[in-house]
């Protein structure tokens, strides 16, 4: 009850500042596809992509080897130096991303180049520096960053795209400011210059801590090819302006965000500590967790659908009226997503990082040969397939290898009865007017607060004790 009470707690402090802040970057989705043609957001879509690519196969996702390492340590001098091995690693990432995009533009023609090397490289130090925060425990200034780095987006998207008119680079700029904003309040935050120390450098823990990201770099690659993969295969099998309408349609997965991110970042904490404290009750905790997520996310699901049905019209323009019915597929793509990260990080937890390389490869696999097959014959729709059935691969096989690591148990039944909610959701998704949306969306909600009446009631009796 213990890790479930610090899970809540650390859940709604990372959901306060993530809702808020995906909120601002939703509303923001008129403004995108009021001035920005789809070609253009397309391009940016896919230029996006390829940047994600190259800074996850070489930042190594070095922030969540510092994060992991740092609960080994319990002293200040000790928890410097997983921070200070990192950040080593960081500056040789960054060196090699410097001389790979200054050799690319020598014999590429890139718009925008310098932006989207900049874009990047605030994205990935942000990272960084929110991982160091949360290894501290300072759960509330990493939080009001994200806000203050969405609501300074949105500040400069407004004025560059509204108000100067600029195209689609707009999106860059605005993007390096709030990154920057959220870079200064982290490193004022925890003190930063306080905590880099060249003698707090230790290469035994440097060559450690590369060998445990260094699965996770290769993991990010492949995990690339089940997810900006279908972005850039839409690209090019069906043009940037199909791209530009597949992109509007992913960024309902930001919802699915609004609840995925918060959790999953809680549960990275609670379940590294929990390893790290090297507990007996592994199976029993980490069945009740995973089933828990997944009746969760399943149950959200259901609500999302005609809740997004009401509101697309006043958050969309015309002209990427025929994203709406993209959304369904890839909202359900990007649950078996936010599933199978929870699972992968029960592995990163327990340091066995290499099995979530082979996982995610059978994935990708599944998923590139999904695309290769799926979208000439579907369109879009195809690429929201194709990534569904490569995460519900992923998903099976992790959970058969931690039935095999710690007995954990799956609750079958209840995926029956959430299989025939999400099916009936879609149904009137896809064919239901405005009435039958609104009259569902309540009763949606009812049936999500039923599904976790024992839980609500057992939370409630532990608070008024």
């Amino acid at each position: 009850m213990k890790s479930f009470l610090k899970f809540a707690k650390t859940s709604g402090i990372y959901f306060f500042g993530t809702v808020l802040a995906k909120l601002v970057t939703m509303l923001l989705l008129r403004v995108y596809t009021e001035y920005i043609p789809t070609g253009d957001m397309g391009t940016y879509n896919v230029s996006i992509n390829y940047i994600t690519f190259l800074c996850s196969v070489l930042y190594l996702d070095i922030w969540s080897g510092i994060l992991r390492y740092f609960y080994d340590y319990h002293t200040p001098e000790g928890q410097r130096k997983p921070i200070n091995c990192g950040f080593a690693i960081f500056g040789i990432s960054t060196i090699l991303y410097t001389v790979i995009l200054v050799l690319f533009g020598q014999f590429a023609d890139v718009q925008y180049l310098p932006l989207i090397y900049l874009y990047g490289l605030m994205m990935n130090l942000q990272n960084l520096l929110g991982y160091v925060a949360r290894a501290y425990g300072k759960n509330v200034l990493y939080a009001s960053a994200g806000l203050l780095n969405s609501f300074v987006t949105a500040a400069m998207n407004i004025v560059l795209i509204v108000g100067l008119r600029m195209d689609y680079r707009a999106l860059y700029v605005a993007g390096c400011v709030g990154y920057l904003s959220n870079i200064v309040l982290i490193a004022v935050g925890v003190k930063l210059w306080t905590l880099i120390r060249p003698s707090a450098f230790e290469k035994a823990l440097f060559f450690r801590m590369f060998r445990f990201s260094l699965p996770l770099c290769v993991n990010s690659a492949a995990y690339w090819f089940l997810t900006s993969y279908n972005s850039v295969a839409v690209s090019r099998m069906l043009g940037m302006e199909a791209n530009g309408l597949y992109a509007v349609a992913t960024r309902f997965g930001s919802f699915v965000s609004l609840f995925t991110s918060c959790f999953t970042m809680a549960w990275q904490e609670v379940s590294y500590a929990e390893e790290a404290s090297s507990r007996d009750s592994r199976s029993q905790f980490y069945t009740s967790a995973v089933n828990a997520y997944l009746r969760f996310m399943g149950m959200g699901a259901e609500v999302l659908l005609p809740f997004i049905w009401l509101i697309f019209p006043l958050m969309i323009a015309d002209g990427y009226s025929a994203s709406r019915d993209m959304v369904p597929l890839y909202l359900l793509a990007t649950i078996a997503s936010s599933v199978s990260g929870f699972l992968g990080n029960i592995f990163t937890a327990m340091k066995k990082n290499g099995m979530l390389f082979y996982t995610t490869v059978a994935g990708s696999v599944v998923n590139i040969l999904g695309v290769q097959f799926l979208i000439p014959r579907f369109g879009v729709q195809g690429a929201s397939a194709a990534l569904f059935l490569g995460f519900l691969t992923i998903i099976v096989f992790r959970i058969f290898l931690l039935w095999n690591e710690v007995a954990i148990r799956i609750d079958v039944r209840f995926l029956v009865v959430l299989s025939v909610v999400l099916a009936v959701s879609c149904g009137i998704y896809f064919r239901g007017d405005f009435r039958m949306n609104a009259v569902f969306f309540p009763v949606s909600i009812a049936l999500f607060l039923l599904s976790f009446r024992e839980m609500i009631g057992n939370l409630f009796r532990k608070i008024k004790k």
